[in-house]
């Protein structure tokens, strides 16, 4: 990989805190990025790249709770 599977994770996570936080230019900052980079990388590592900034994106997100 070009890029650090960090760097892609917290691409991922910046860009659903922005979104979270109804910050939309920042989110699309992130998103933009993470395109860009992810065209560098060999063919052979972009699903590894897609997985990370998803799983970041994953993590920002708050957890729902059953409330009974």
């Amino acid at each position: 990989m070009i890029h650090t599977e960090h760097a892609y994770f917290e691409a991922g996570y910046k860009c659903a805190k922005a979104r979270r936080q109804g910050d939309e230019n920042t989110a699309r900052h992130w998103k933009s990025w993470f395109s860009g980079a992810v065209a560098l990388e060999p063919e052979t590592d972009r699903h590894e790249a897609r997985r990370l900034f998803d799983q970041g994106y994953t993590e920002a997100q708050p957890t729902r709770r059953n409330i009974a």
